[in-house]
């Protein structure tokens, strides 16, 4: 049993390493194609979906059509994969129940824990930002027309994505490592697989210097190690995802569900997005804290460990 445990752990880091693999050599091959069609879209009278396609590659560049060449990859191979790592459905099921007494219980009590780490993330946040106002390190922020539907976008894209991805990081990964090694151990690989994830999966700041060579997709690859490799760009890159992904792997483990992980998440996602969006931060101040650097500033990242934090103290110890 310990030996297919660990087995299970190789799987998904041969998993994450095919995706990154196949996906940097299909990354030039998808960027060729995308501006093709742009270009066939724009000069000749097509159907509406292709317009609208034809438009969309025709605005990104290299960097996002690296990103979506990994999640089409990515998704391709995640049900051979899946019948590969062959989860019980106890497994499953465990991942996303939370154990409070009967089943309309557990819904209650799930839905709490998402509401509060959602809410606690927020909270915090908001706080944050207040004192930074008061002791002008930020400027008052200026709500251009339509800012009501714009936040409305980002809570709904916020909840579906942190749901998507706590469910493979946290609800399968984390348990594949949690069979096979100590809490503790296993929350922290799963923070740097997590981080590892993010970081190749949305780069930012590199420049491919010929997008549409056959290589453009591993020489991308270089780029971001050598950036990783470096102290401070390590630091910069790595950091805010590390920590982001240790409370959400405790608090995946602290309550033995995904409803906590998928609000704390989300509210991180929240914030970071209103933040980047709508608020102006000043030349001068605490840049490092509201900039668009480490994952737009390190403001999210503090609220969401501080909310982390709370979580522990007001959820029950984890049962053995």
């Amino acid at each position: 049993m310990r030996i297919r445990a660990f087995g299970d752990v190789l799987k998904v880091w041969l998993y994450a390493a095919a995706v990154v693999a196949l996906g940097a050599c299909l990354a030039p091959r998808l960027f060729n194609a995308g501006k093709a069609l742009a270009e066939v879209s724009s000069s000749r009278t097509t159907n509406g979906a292709v317009e609208w396609l034809g438009a969309m590659c025709q605005k990104a560049d290299s960097l996002q059509f690296f990103t979506v060449s990994l999640l089409l990859v990515a998704a391709l191979l995640f049900f051979p994969w899946l019948r590969w790592l062959r989860p019980s459905h106890h497994e499953i099921a465990a991942a996303a129940v939370t154990k409070c007494g009967p089943w309309w219980r557990n819904i209650a009590c799930g839905i709490w824990h998402g509401s509060a780490g959602f809410l606690g993330v927020a909270g915090v946040w908001f706080a944050l930002v207040g004192v930074l106002f008061l002791t002008g390190s930020l400027l008052p922020p200026h709500f251009a027309g339509g800012w009501q539907a714009f936040a409305v976008r980002a809570l709904a894209g916020s909840l579906a994505l942190a749901a998507l991805m706590e469910v493979f990081f946290r609800g399968l990964v984390l348990a594949v490592f949690l069979r096979a090694m100590r809490p503790g151990v296993a929350i922290g690989m799963n923070a740097v697989f997590f981080a590892l994830a993010l970081a190749v999966i949305a780069p930012h700041g590199l420049v491919v210097a010929d997008p549409e060579a056959a290589d453009s997709g591993f020489g991308l690859l270089r780029l971001m190690a050598g950036r990783i490799g470096e102290w401070q760009g390590g630091c910069a890159t790595l950091m805010p995802l590390l920590a982001l992904g240790l409370v959400l792997a405790h608090a995946r483990w602290r309550t033995a569900a995904l409803w906590l992980p998928i609000g704390l998440h989300a509210g991180w996602r929240f914030v970071r997005e209103i933040q980047a969006n709508l608020l102006d931060p000043t030349a001068a101040g605490i840049p490092f804290l509201t900039g668009k650097s480490l994952q737009q500033g390190w403001l999210p990242v503090i609220a969401i460990v501080l909310a982390g934090v709370l979580a522990h103290r007001l959820t029950a110890k984890p049962q053995p």
